[in-house]
């Protein structure tokens, strides 16, 4: 198996379509998924919600990010969970009105347990904001990202 090399701008594509009017299916690299409303707002809960998947995602690109700055800082994660509370105002998916931010508010709960010096570690906490993509795309809409960290029973919130 080879490296790959990473290019700064690439592309990348998925693809789907409609299965019911609240049933969905995406592929993404030969992988697909299926995407559903829950039983109480029409669907057949066959799969996350459209708006699970988006923080699916915050959640792996900070577990994949943070393991990248933390090699770049000279730590080693050996534990990471992480937990994400979302404030959605529904307004606009329930047609009420339009609305400029779907998601007011969104806390991590990111705890840690790594080996290496703890300026690698808070340097790492400092840093992800700026790099998960996700976390940047929902920051630059309007939503209040708040990280709470634990590293090693140390606390921390960045927001």
């Amino acid at each position: 198996m080879g490296v790959v090399k990473e290019k700064p701008i690439w592309k990348f594509s998925v693809t789907g379509g409609q299965d019911t009017s609240t049933k969905s299916h995406a592929t993404a690299r030969g992988k697909t998924y299926t995407v559903d409303e829950p039983i109480q707002r029409g669907g057949t809960d066959e799969g996350p919600m459209p708006v699970e998947y988006v923080f699916m995602g915050l959640l792996g690109c900070t577990h994949v990010i943070s393991n990248k700055l933390a090699k770049a800082n000279g730590i080693t994660i050996t534990d990471m969970d992480i937990d994400i509370a979302v404030t959605m105002d529904s307004h606009g998916t329930r047609l009420i009105n339009p609305i400029d931010v779907p998601f007011p508010e969104v806390t991590l709960e990111i705890r840690v347990t790594y080996d290496g010096p703890r300026d690698g570690a808070m340097e790492m906490a400092h840093k992800l904001r700026h790099h998960c993509a996700v976390s940047k795309m929902l920051q630059e809409s309007g939503t209040r990202v708040v990280e709470n960290w634990d590293l090693n029973g140390e606390q921390l919130t960045i927001s």
